[in-house]
C-alpha cells in the first residue's frame, strides 16, 4: 500500500469520480463521504481547517482507501467534515482497513501530532476496532465512547394494514387534524428544489427560518455563522449536479416547514429541518417528517429514513431502528489520556443527579468568567472583581437614579431609525453580532421577552440599516428592578419604565443610546404615556446619555443589604425643573 499526503482538496474531475467510486463501494455508505461534501467544507473553512487528505493507493496503483481529516491552528487533528457530517469514518474496503489506519496514525505520529479527535464515527464500521489496535503502536492511547444514538426508519418494517400502500405512522389523527388546519384553502403538500437554480432562491428563507426558530428556543442557530451559510451554499451547489440533495419545503400557498436533505445510495436524510414558529401550535416540523417518509415508503429506491443526530423526543416516534456512533479520542500524554477518562466517568456520575449537575454547571460558569476577567484585565484585576463581589454579598449600598423623560425634546440629530423589535428583526441581529457573545446573549433574552408579549422592544437602525441598539419599554407600576430587588410604585398612571437598553461592543460611543431613548421617549409621549428611565448611579456612562438625551433626574432610591436583610430607603424627590448639575448635588 502507497499512502499520499494532499494538504489541499482537489477539485479534479477524474480524482472526485475516483473518490464517490470508493465511497460507494463500502458498507453502508454516506453522502458524508462524497468528494462534494469534502471540497465544500474546504471552501467555506479553509480559514480555520487545514485539510490532511490521505490516500492509499494498492499494487495496481488504484485508489483503496482515503480519509479526510483537517488540522487547526493548534495543530489537533479531527475529521475534515466532523462540525457538517452526520457520519464520518477512515473509506476502505474491510480488507485494506488495518493497514490503512496503521499507515495513517504512524504518519500522524511521525509528524508529532499528538491530539487527534475523531467525532461521529460509526460504531459498527470497522475503523473503530482498527484504530483501537492500531493506536498503541503508533504511539497513541485510544478512549471510545458513545457519541449519539442516530434514529432510523426502516421502510419495510413499517406496519401497513391490508391493501393500503401508505405506512400507519404515529398520532395518525393529530396529524391529519394538523394538516387540515393549515391547510384550510390549499391543501398541504411537499415541494422538493432539487436543482441550484431553485435551491438558491430558497436557501435563503431557510436560513433565516432556521435562525429564528433557534432564537425561539434559546439558542444560536449554526447557520447564524457566515461559514456555515456559505457550506449549504456550496453543498447544494455541488450535490445538486449528482441529484443527491433536496431542499423540501411544506407549503401551502406558503412555505411554513423546511428540510435540507439528501437522497443517496437508498437513504433519505433528514438533515437541518426548522419550521415557522407561527405555526407551533400545528407541529409543522412533525407533519413534515410524516408526510416525507409517507413519500419515502412508496418510492422502491428508498429504504432508511436516517434522523440524523439529536436525540429528540419526535424522533423517537418514527424511528424503528438506531445507529451509535462514537466519539474517539487519540493521545500520545498518558497523563492527558487518564485525564479524559477520568473526567468522562466523573461527568457521567454528576449527570445522574440534576442537582449536582446545576451546581457543577455554575461553577464552571462562575469559573469561565473568573477566567475571562483575568484574560481581558490582568489576574490582580480579577481577583479585586471577585473580593468586591463577595463583600457586596455580606454589606451593600446600592442607589438608583429616576429620570423623567416628559421634556424630551422630538428633534432627531442624526439619521438612525426607530423600528420596532420582531422576530425578523431579531434575526438579522444574530448574523450581523454572531461574533459578540454578549450581544447574542441579549438577544437570546429579548427573543425569550418578544415571545412573552408582556413589553414592547425598539431597535435604533443607523444609515445602512445595521441595528445599534435595542431597548425596551413595560408599565412603570409593579416593574421590578434587580438592583433594589424589589418592584416599584408608579408615580402615575400614565407612566412606563425604558430599561434594558444595549449597545453592541463594535458600535459604542457614537451616542446611539441618548438617540435612541430619546426616539423612544417622544413615541411615548405621543401616545400619551409619561417616560421614564432608571439607572445605578455608580454606572456613570449610563446617567450622562441619560442626562445628556433631555431626561429629567427626579429621585433615588437606595438599597442596603446587610447578610440576608435588606430594606429600601425613601425616594429623594427633585423639582421637575431642576439643572441637571443640580440635581446631581442633591440627589
Amino acid at each position: 500500500m502507497r499512502l499520499v499526503l494532499l494538504q489541499e482538496i482537489p477539485e479534479d474531475g477524474e480524482f472526485s469520480e475516483q473518490w464517490n467510486a470508493l465511497a460507494r463501494s463500502i458498507p453502508q455508505t454516506q453522502v458524508f463521504y462524497t468528494h462534494e461534501w469534502a471540497l465544500a467544507v474546504h471552501r467555506a473553512y479553509h480559514r480555520t481547517l487545514h485539510p490532511l487528505l490521505y490516500l492509499a493507493y494498492d499494487e495496481a496503483e488504484s485508489l483503496c482507501g482515503l480519509v479526510a481529516l483537517a488540522r487547526d491552528s493548534e495543530r489537533r487533528v479531527s475529521f475534515l467534515c466532523a462540525t457538517t457530517g452526520d457520519y464520518c469514518d477512515f473509506l476502505s474496503l474491510p480488507e485494506h482497513k488495518m493497514e490503512f489506519v496503521l499507515s495513517v496514525l504512524a504518519d500522524l505520529s511521525t509528524q508529532g501530532l499528538e491530539e487527534i479527535t475523531l467525532t461521529n464515527l460509526p460504531a459498527d464500521s470497522g475503523t473503530a476496532a482498527a484504530l483501537a489496535a492500531a493506536a498503541s503502536r503508533n504511539g497513541y492511547h485510544c478512549f471510545a465512547r458513545t457519541a449519539y444514538e442516530c434514529a432510523q426508519v426502516v421502510l419495510a418494517r413499517l406496519e401497513r394494514r391490508p391493501g393500503e400502500k401508505q405506512p400507519m405512522l404515529p398520532r395518525k389523527k393529530m396529524l391529519r387534524r394538523f394538516l387540515n388546519a393549515m391547510g384550510r384553502e390549499t391543501p398541504v403538500r411537499l415541494d422538493h428544489a432539487r436543482s441550484w437554480e431553485t435551491i438558491e432562491s430558497i436557501l435563503p428563507e431557510f436560513i433565516r427560518a432556521h435562525v429564528a426558530r433557534f432564537l425561539l428556543t434559546g439558542r444560536i442557530s449554526n447557520m447564524a455563522r457566515p461559514e456555515r451559510r456559505v457550506f449549504l451554499q456550496e453543498l447544494a451547489k455541488l450535490l445538486s449536479t449528482r441529484g443527491y440533495i433536496a431542499l423540501t419545503r411544506m407549503i401551502t400557498d406558503r412555505a411554513f416547514a423546511w428540510n435540507y436533505g439528501f437522497q443517496f445510495q437508498g437513504t433519505w436524510f433528514w438533515y437541518q429541518p426548522t419550521f415557522d414558529s407561527d405555526l407551533e401550535k400545528y407541529s409543522p416540523g412533525f407533519c413534515l417528517l410524516a408526510k416525507l417518509i409517507e413519500e419515502a415508503s412508496e418510492d422502491a429506491a428508498i429504504q432508511i429514513v436516517d434522523l440524523g443526530l439529536g436525540a429528540e423526543e419526535y424522533k423517537e416516534r418514527f424511528a424503528n431502528q438506531m445507529r451509535q456512533t462514537l466519539y474517539v479520542t487519540l493521545r500520545a500524554s498518558g497523563a492527558q489520556h487518564i485525564r479524559e477518562v477520568l473526567r468522562y466517568h466523573a461527568a457521567n456520575l454528576v449527570k445522574a443527579s440534576p442537582g449536582l449537575e446545576a451546581a457543577v454547571r455554575a461553577s464552571a460558569k462562575r469559573l469561565g468568567e473568573f477566567r475571562a476577567k483575568a484574560t481581558a484585565g490582568g489576574a490582580v484585576t480579577a481577583l479585586v472583581d471577585l473580593a468586591m463581589r463577595c463583600g457586596s454579598a455580606v454589606v451593600s449600598k446600592t442607589e438608583v437614579f429616576f429620570f423623567d423623560g416628559c421634556g424630551v425634546s422630538s428633534a432627531n440629530s442624526g439619521r438612525a431609525q426607530l423600528q420596532s423589535i420582531d422576530l425578523a428583526l431579531l434575526t438579522s441581529a444574530v448574523m450581523q453580532y454572531v461574533d459578540d457573545q454578549a450581544t447574542l446573549d441579549y438577544l437570546l433574552r429579548a427573543a425569550s421577552r418578544l415571545r412573552e408579549g408582556k413589553s414592547e422592544g425598539f431597535a435604533l437602525l443607523d444609515a445602512e440599516s445595521a441595528v445599534v441598539h435595542f431597548a425596551w419599554v413595560t408599565g412603570f407600576e409593579g416593574f421590578f428592578l434587580s438592583e433594589l430587588n424589589d418592584s416599584v410604585k408608579a408615580p402615575s398612571p400614565e407612566s412606563v419604565m425604558l430599561f434594558d437598553c444595549w449597545t453592541p461592543a463594535s458600535v459604542r460611543g457614537k451616542g446611539f443610546y441618548g438617540q435612541a431613548i430619546r426616539l423612544i421617549a417622544t413615541l411615548m409621549i405621543e401616545r400619551g404615556k409619561q417616560p421614564w428611565i432608571f439607572s445605578a448611579a455608580t454606572n456613570v456612562a449610563s446617567v450622562r446619555g441619560i442626562e445628556k438625551a433631555g431626561f429629567q433626574r427626579r429621585y433615588s432610591l437606595v438599597r442596603r443589604r446587610i447578610l440576608g436583610w435588606q430594606a429600601i430607603g425613601g425616594a429623594v424627590p427633585l423639582p421637575r425643573a431642576v439643572h441637571a448639575e443640580e440635581a446631581s448635588a442633591r440627589v
